[in-house]
C-alpha cells in the first residue's frame, strides 16, 4: 500500500512540474508581433513621416515611432501599454524597468478618434515612442504590449520595434550565386561589418547578425557569422550559405477607392451595407518567365483617395482573393501572405479549395490603401512557407536584404543593436 501512494504521488509531482515547466517555457517564449482581439484591425507601427520603413529608430535621434491601431464597433475601451526589453531572439532580457527606460512602466493609450463618413464604425487608436511619460534608454529589441482594463493578463496585441545605437557601418551587395543550379533562381548576399571606432574582441560570441529577405522573420532570416576577420572589418561571404531564393515580384491592388475599379480589381459591391472587393483571379506563376512589375517588397500602406485623413476617413471592405488551381493540394495549405499580416500563415489567412469553382479563396477584411501579397505553400509538418510554389523563383526579382548587427554587453547582460542597413538587389543586377 505504502509503494502504491508512494507511486501516485512520485507520478503526480512529475506532472506538477512538467506543466509548470510548460509555463515558465511560455512566459520566456519569443514574442513576435501579433493581434489577440478579434476586433482589432490595421495595428501600424513605423518611424514619423515613413511608412513603408521597418519600425527603427535611433536611440539618440529626433524621431518617434508612430503605433495605430483600429477597433471595430462605437465603444472606447481603456487600454494601456507597457513595454518590454527583449534579447536579439526576441525573448525578454530579463531587464528591470528602471534599466532601459525613463518614467511610468505602464501607461494610458488617451489619444484616439472616431471613424468619419464611413460605413464601418471604428475608433482609431495612436501613440507616440518615444514620449512625455516613457523614454528608452537603451538599444536592442522591444516589444509593445498592450492590454485592456488595467490587467496586464488581458492582452490585446503585441508589436515589434526596435531602437538602434549606430556603432558599426555596413556595406555590401547582393550577387549570383556560385552554384550552378542556383544562378537562376536564387540570390547570394555578402557584406561586410566596418568597425574601427567600435571594439570587437570576440565577433563569434559577442556578435548576434541576422540577415532577413525583404525583412520577413520567418523562411528568409538567417544568423550568419563572419568568414573572414580582418582589422576593423569582419567579412560575410559564404557562398554556399548566405543563399535566398529569389522568388517573384509581389503582386497588388489598389483599394484606395471605392468608387472605381483599378488593375487586379475585379469588381467593388455594396451588399448590405457591407463593400465587397472581388480581385482578379491569381494564377500559378511557377513556371512562368520573370517578368518585372514595381512593388513596395510585400509592405502595405493605407491611404484614400477623396478624402484627406486615411487614419479615420478610409473604410473597410471584405476582400476576396481566388486563386484557381485543378486540384486541392493533398500535401499542404494555400495562404494570402504579406507584411498586412505581419507574414505569418494562420486561419486568417488560409485559402479554402471551393470544388464547383476551382479554385482556392480567402476572404479578409482590409482597410483601404495600396496592398502588396503573395501566395505561400505550407507544406503538412513544416512551419516555414514557400512562396515559390506557386510564385515560382527568378535571380531578377527586385527584393530588400535588411542586416541587424547585435552586441552582447556583458557588462550589463543585454543585447545592444548597433548596425542596420538595408541592401537592394537590383543595384547589383
Amino acid at each position: 500500500m505504502y509503494q502504491f501512494f508512494f507511486r501516485v504521488f512520485f507520478i503526480s509531482y512529475l506532472c506538477i512540474s512538467y506543466c509548470l515547466s510548460g509555463f515558465a517555457s511560455e512566459e520566456t517564449s519569443v514574442y513576435k508581433s501579433e493581434i489577440k482581439k478579434v476586433s482589432v484591425h490595421t495595428v501600424q507601427c513605423f518611424p514619423v513621416g515613413w511608412q513603408m520603413s521597418p519600425p527603427i529608430i535611433e536611440l539618440k535621434g529626433q524621431n518617434q515611432l508612430q503605433f495605430s491601431f483600429d477597433e471595430l464597433g462605437k465603444d472606447i475601451q481603456d487600454y494601456s501599454y507597457r513595454i518590454i526589453h527583449c534579447d536579439a531572439n526576441w525573448e525578454s532580457s530579463d531587464l528591470s524597468d528602471f534599466d532601459f527606460l525613463d518614467g511610468f512602466s505602464e501607461n494610458q493609450i488617451q489619444d484616439y478618434e472616431f471613424s468619419f463618413n464611413t460605413n464601418v464604425d471604428y475608433v482609431h487608436y495612436s501613440l507616440l515612442l518615444p514620449n512625455e511619460d516613457v523614454k528608452l534608454k537603451l538599444s536592442g529589441n522591444y516589444i509593445l504590449e498592450v492590454f485592456q482594463d488595467f490587467d496586464i493578463d488581458n492582452v490585446i496585441l503585441r508589436q515589434r520595434f526596435m531602437i538602434l545605437d549606430s556603432k558599426v557601418d555596413l556595406k555590401g551587395k547582393i550577387k549570383h550565386p556560385i552554384s550552378v543550379d542556383l544562378r537562376k533562381t536564387h540570390q547570394e548576399v555578402t557584406f561586410s561589418i566596418l568597425h574601427p571606432n567600435f571594439l570587437i574582441d570576440n565577433p563569434h560570441l559577442d556578435l548576434t547578425v541576422i540577415l532577413r529577405q525583404n525583412d520577413r522573420p520567418d523562411a528568409s532570416q538567417m544568423k550568419v557569422k563572419p568568414i573572414f576577420i580582418r582589422k576593423n572589418e569582419l567579412v560575410f561571404d559564404n557562398n554556399m550559405e548566405y543563399v535566398f531564393p529569389g522568388n517573384n515580384e509581389f503582386h497588388y491592388f489598389d483599394l484606395k477607392s471605392f468608387r472605381y475599379q483599378s488593375i487586379y480589381i475585379r469588381s467593388v459591391e455594396n451588399l448590405e451595407g457591407e463593400t465587397v472587393v472581388n480581385l482578379s483571379p491569381g494564377k500559378n506563376r511557377h513556371f512562368e518567365p520573370y517578368i518585372f512589375r514595381r512593388d513596395n517588397n510585400g509592405v502595405s500602406v493605407v491611404s484614400v483617395d477623396e478624402r484627406k485623413e486615411p487614419n479615420t476617413e478610409a473604410d473597410y471592405a471584405q476582400v476576396i482573393f481566388s486563386l484557381p488551381f485543378a486540384n486541392e493540394l493533398r500535401h499542404g495549405d494555400i495562404y494570402v501572405y504579406g507584411a498586412f499580416n505581419n507574414w505569418e500563415c494562420n486561419e486568417k489567412n488560409r485559402m479554402v479549395y471551393d470544388y464547383d469553382l476551382g479554385l482556392y479563396q480567402k476572404s479578409i477584411y482590409l482597410k483601404q490603401g495600396y496592398y502588396n501579397y503573395a501566395y505561400a505553400l505550407i507544406e503538412k509538418g513544416q512551419d516555414l512557407p514557400d512562396m515559390s510554389y506557386v510564385e515560382g523563383s527568378h535571380w531578377q526579382t527586385e527584393n530588400n536584404y535588411t542586416i541587424y548587427v547585435y552586441y552582447r554587453d556583458v557588462e550589463k547582460d543585454y543585447d545592444r543593436l548597433i548596425g542596420f542597413k538595408i541592401l537592394n538587389s537590383t543595384k547589383n543586377f
